[in-house]
C-alpha cells in the first residue's frame, strides 16, 4: 500500500490518508469555498479541529491529531486518525445510539450557533430557495412549504454534527464512529434526526431510502424522548430545510455537472415526497 493515498469522495478539500508509524492518518487540506459560501455545508476546519478535541475519548469520533490554521499561501489542514472500517449501511438503531450520545454530551465552546427551532429552519430554507433563480423551482417550494410552524428555539442546544449521512458513519471495530466534522455547530438534535433519515441524504450518498419502519425503529431507539417528540413536531421544517438545499445544489451543478444535479433532482423528489406524506 502507497504510503500516501488520495481518497476519493472529497467534494473541495483534498483527503489523504497518509502511513504514520504502526497506523495510519488523515490529512484534510482544505480549500477556500470558491464563490457563495455553501449554505448548509460550509468549510469550518477550526470547528471540525474543535469538534474531535471536544469527542476525546468518546469514540463517537476520530482522535484529533493536530490542526494547523490557513496560511498565505496553505489553506488549513486538520489531521486525525485514521478509522479502519466500512461505510454504515444498516442498523438504524446503532446510528440512534451513536447520534444521542453525542447529543447528550455538554458542547463544545465556540462553534457556531445553528437554526433552533422550526421557525428558523423554515427562515432558513426560505432564504436558500430565495438564492434559486429558477422561478419555477420556488414556486414548487413554495407550494410544498410546511405552514403554521411557530415554536421557540430549543432550550438546551446541543452538539449537532450537521452531515450525519451514510457516507460519515464508519462501522469500526469498536462500534459506529462519526466522521468529517468539517461543519459541526450547536443547535437543535432535530436536524441531524433529519439528516439521517432523509430520504434525499441517502440518495445523494447512493444508498436506499429508509423505509417508515426503519425510520421508526430509529426513533424508538434514540435515547431522548423530547428530541424524538420534537421530530415528530418540527420534522416537516428540518426536511423542506433539506430540499431547499436540494434546490439550490441542483441549479448549480445543472451546466457543470449535470449528473450530479440530475441525482439532486431525484434527491428532491424523494424528500418532497416525504413532507407530503407527512
Amino acid at each position: 500500500m502507497p504510503s500516501r493515498e488520495l481518497l476519493a469522495g472529497g467534494y473541495r478539500n483534498q483527503v489523504w490518508k497518509v502511513r504514520s508509524g504502526r497506523g495510519f492518518v488523515i490529512e484534510k487540506q482544505y480549500a477556500e469555498d470558491p464563490g457563495s459560501p455553501n449554505p448548509m455545508y460550509p468549510n469550518l476546519p477550526d470547528h471540525e479541529a474543535a469538534a474531535m478535541a471536544h469527542l476525546t475519548g468518546t469514540g463517537c469520533a476520530p482522535e484529533l491529531v493536530s490542526y494547523r490554521p490557513p496560511e498565505h499561501h496553505h489553506g488549513a489542514q486538520v489531521v486525525y486518525r485514521y478509522v479502519a472500517g466500512t461505510q454504515w449501511k444498516r442498523g438504524v438503531d446503532d446510528v440512534a445510539r451513536l447520534l444521542s450520545t453525542v447529543h447528550r454530551l455538554p458542547p463544545p465552546r465556540g462553534l457556531r450557533r445553528l437554526q433552533r427551532s422550526a421557525t428558523e429552519a423554515l427562515a432558513h430554507a426560505d432564504a436558500v430557495v430565495a438564492d434559486t433563480p429558477s422561478a419555477r423551482s420556488r414556486v414548487r417550494m413554495a407550494r410544498a412549504r410546511p405552514e403554521g410552524m411557530v415554536h421557540r428555539p430549543v432550550r438546551r442546544p446541543s452538539l449537532v454534527h450537521t452531515d450525519c449521512g451514510p457516507g460519515n458513519i464508519v462501522r469500526a471495530r469498536d462500534g459506529l464512529v462519526l466522521i468529517d466534522w468539517q461543519c459541526p455547530g450547536v443547535g437543535d438534535p432535530v436536524e441531524d434526526i433529519a439528516c439521517f433519515l432523509s430520504p434525499a441524504m441517502m440518495i445523494l450518498y447512493a444508498t436506499p431510502p429508509h423505509t417508515a419502519a426503519a425510520r421508526q425503529a430509529f426513533l424508538d431507539a434514540y435515547a431522548d424522548d423530547e428530541v424524538v417528540r420534537r421530530y415528530h413536531r418540527d420534522g416537516p421544517a428540518w426536511h423542506y430545510r433539506i430540499a431547499s438545499y436540494c434546490v439550490w445544489r441542483a441549479h448549480r451543478l445543472a451546466r457543470h455537472q449535470p449528473e450530479v444535479a440530475a441525482r439532486y433532482r431525484a434527491a428532491l423528489d424523494a424528500e418532497l415526497e416525504l413532507l407530503a406524506e407527512w
